[in-house]
């Protein structure tokens, strides 16, 4: 295979984990596990979900012996929640249709017990990690989920503005709390809540009466909220008939994500500083329920431990079931450039990586946890995921300790296995003059095997090096598997995905160390990695391009400063800093990342009206390099991106091509397309698989041996 067409065909195949839990039915040595999973139909350009259910006779702490049963699509399934008990299972639909369909299924015993439409309530479920909910109560009478509210039909309020929530969420206004009362089959919309806060994650309260949910604020404004933790939120409880509102996180201006333990004694949440980077380091609170008194658990952490590493918290959402006991919680956070398992302990604040030692350099994604058992996911750069079931024991001083065995893996396709096999990865650490934070996953095509590179698309006897920067800026790459970074190096790439100053999992200073130095620092940083890796011999040091999405396409227009680049493909690039704060769903994030003060609580109303705001702002852009750009460049935008609207890439595409027409540069290459469908990150099926196609075969194009 040397197409990326071939290539990522081949890739796309292989399924992705999405959750996995233990059944209530399960016994101390059988487990019922049911296990869901996406996969991407090419086909139909939609992605499929599926479930199975695995059974696996365990004895203490040795390997399981595991039967698989087949997979069932879900089809039109929104949701689904099994009760505590084990004996229901509820289930949200949407059906589409001339009118789409809303229903709420209770089934019981293999079968429907209950079958309500809802759609003359509420209009769609919300289903994603933010708002999404669908929750039993403890005793079994009672389930709660989020719905849009139905847009109001009156001649007047129907054209009132509301904003939506932004990227991911166009046209989503409203969420709302929908409880089901499965004695009378009562289906209640909850009343709006004062100052149009917008609820999310809900859970029951102990004794089923009232609910506990994260309330997301739009006052004074709506901002973006998707990949953003430092919101406005805040942890409340309310009655099931919506009295009796209260507020659960105290004084913190940040705070989602509850999580309430066995005993209903507890409730931890996440809550990060607001205002500044959109991503930074959490801290981990809890509520004492009896007293209402809330404290730190887990403290933001400025530098990683001297003796542990322990570099802070890191997470957008805590797992669904995150308890192992009374006082201690599992879970997965950034820890420099991999993703690993955490346990904490929510009386002393201790935490532990517990990772086992075959674990500990790529990622991991905790899935599910009770008492005795806990579910998680496993990958590599050159690895697909595997699913690991933790056996859960405690000494008898309460240290905790799990014995992880696998489950299954999705390897299970030959044709794959023999794309992602043959290449190797390493962590490039300690780059010389450079600041300790900097750190490079690299990604080496055929373990350098000449014959194998010379047989590659690209050809040569060294491959061409692809610098590529993450997004963000504060986000981070992990150590785990990835369609378009395979497609890359099966072509024949070396790729280098830079985790620059600013990235998540290297504590809380190196987060605000890039505040202020955007377009200067996370670029020279760039550069010294491309200078580094070619000072090792193992690159053809002729043969360097670029690419990068979002921020990481903002510093690629940086680096074409550099005339020296053979080729650069930009995803949905942020180009003109000033111009972005008009247009975004995050009208802030080009003053948090530039230093310029602002406020969501009191949003300034014209900024941009100071001279020296707009030159700071204007100054980091690309926008300002543009006329520089001489490599051939590729522009990928998806029309419905409203984190960075495709107006960004077509105005700095447009700059480019007047020049070209002016100066009469013939020869000169400026390619464009756009993507309808998708949003900022090219995650349709359809998009996914067309620009990985696109920016593949550009970079081919441009760095082939014979292009020398």
């Amino acid at each position: 295979m040397t197409t990326p067409q071939e290539i990522f065909n081949t890739l796309a195949a292989i399924p992705t984990y999405s959750d996995a839990a233990v059944l209530p039915n399960s016994t101390d040595t059988t487990l019922h596990i049911q296990v869901s999973l996406s996969q991407r139909d090419l086909e139909r350009n939609v992605r499929r979900k599926f479930t199975r259910t695995v059974v696996a006779s365990v004895q203490d702490k040795s390997k399981p012996i595991v039967l698989s049963g087949p997979s069932v699509d879900t089809g039109d399934a929104v949701a689904q929640a099994i009760s505590p008990s084990g004996k229901h299972t509820a289930i949200l639909r949407s059906v589409a249709g001339e009118k789409k369909k809303h229903f709420v299924e209770i089934w019981s015993g293999g079968a429907i017990a209950h079958l309500l439409e809802t759609t003359a309530t509420h209009d769609d479920f919300y289903a994603d990690t933010t708002f999404g909910t669908l929750e039993w109560s403890r005793d079994e009478t009672k389930i709660v989920y989020v719905a849009e509210r139905k847009k109001s039909e009156d001649a007047t309020e129907k054209y009132i503005y509301k904003p939506d929530w932004g990227e991911t969420f166009t046209g989503k206004r409203e969420p709302s709390l929908v409880v089901v009362n499965l004695d009378n089959l009562e289906v209640k919309l909850l009343d709006r809540f004062e100052h149009d806060m917008s609820p999310g994650q809900a859970i029951f309260s102990p004794d089923s009466k009232s609910i506990i949910f994260t309330g997301y604020h739009r006052d004074p404004q709506a901002f973006g909220i998707v990949f953003c933790q430092n919101r406005l939120t805040g942890l409340y409880q309310v009655n099931l008939d919506g009295s009796d509102f209260k507020t659960l996180s105290g004084d913190l201006k940040s705070a989602r994500s509850p999580r309430l333990n066995p005993e209903g004694t507890t409730l931890v949440f996440l809550s990060n500083t607001v205002n500044g980077p959109h991503a930074s380091c959490a801290k981990l609170c809890k509520v004492d329920l009896a007293s209402g008194k809330v404290s730190t658990v887990v403290d933001i952490v400025r530098k990683a431990n001297a003796t542990t590493g322990f570099p802070g918290l890191y997470i957008d959402q805590l797992p669904k079931k995150t308890w192992v006991s009374s006082t201690k919680i599992v879970t997965h956070s950034s820890w420099r450039s991999r993703r690993t398992f955490l346990a904490i302990d929510t009386e002393s604040g201790a935490v532990e990586d517990l990772s086992p030692a075959s674990q500990k350099l790529g990622s991991t994604n905790v899935l599910y946890a009770d008492s005795r058992w806990i579910l998680s996911t496993y990958s590599t750069p050159t690895e697909p995921w595997i699913l690991y079931l933790g056996q859960v024991s405690f000494e008898k001083d309460g240290t905790l300790t799990v014995s992880f065995s696998e489950l299954e893996n999705t390897n299970v396709i030959e044709k794959a296995a023999a794309v992602y096999k043959p290449h190797a990865w390493s962590t490039l650490t300690n780059l010389p003059g450079q600041l300790e934070s900097l750190e490079v996953l690299y990604l080496e095509p055929y373990g350098f095997k000449s014959d194998a590179q010379k047989a590659s698309a690209v050809g040569g006897s060294k491959p061409p090096l692809i610098i590529f920067p993450h997004g963000g800026p504060h986000s981070g790459y992990a150590a785990e598997f990835s369609v378009l970074n395979l497609v890359l190096v099966s072509l024949g790439f070396a790729v280098a995905l830079i985790n620059f100053t600013g990235s998540l999992g290297f504590g809380q200073d190196n987060v605000e160390a890039l505040v202020g130095k955007v377009g200067s620092l996370d670029v020279s940083e760039c550069e010294a990695v491309r200078d580094y890796i070619v000072s090792k011999g193992q690159v053809d040091g002729e043969r360097i391009c670029l690419t990068g999405g979002s921020h990481g396409g903002f510093i690629v227009g940086h680096l074409l400063k550099d005339p020296r680049y053979k080729a650069a493909v930009l995803r949905n690039p942020v180009t003109d800093i000033p111009a972005l704060t008009s247009v975004s769903d995050i009208t802030e994030w080009g003053y948090a990342v530039t230093d310029v003060p602002f406020d969501m609580e009191s949003p300034p109303t014209a900024t941009l009206a100071d001279p020296e705001v707009f030159k700071t702002l204007r100054k980091a852009s690309p926008m300002e390099h543009v006329d520089k750009v001489v490599s051939p460049t590729l522009m990928l935008l998806g029309a419905g991106d409203r984190r960075v609207p495709p107006s960004q890439g077509v105005t700095w595409w447009q700059a480019r091509q007047n020049r070209i027409k002016r100066d009469q540069l013939t020869g000169a290459v400026n390619r464009i397309q756009m993507f309808d469908g998708t949003g900022h990150a090219l995650d349709s099926v359809e998009a996914e698989r067309h620009s990985t196609y696109s920016l593949a075969s550009f970079l081919v194009e441009f760095t082939r041996e014979d292009k020398k």
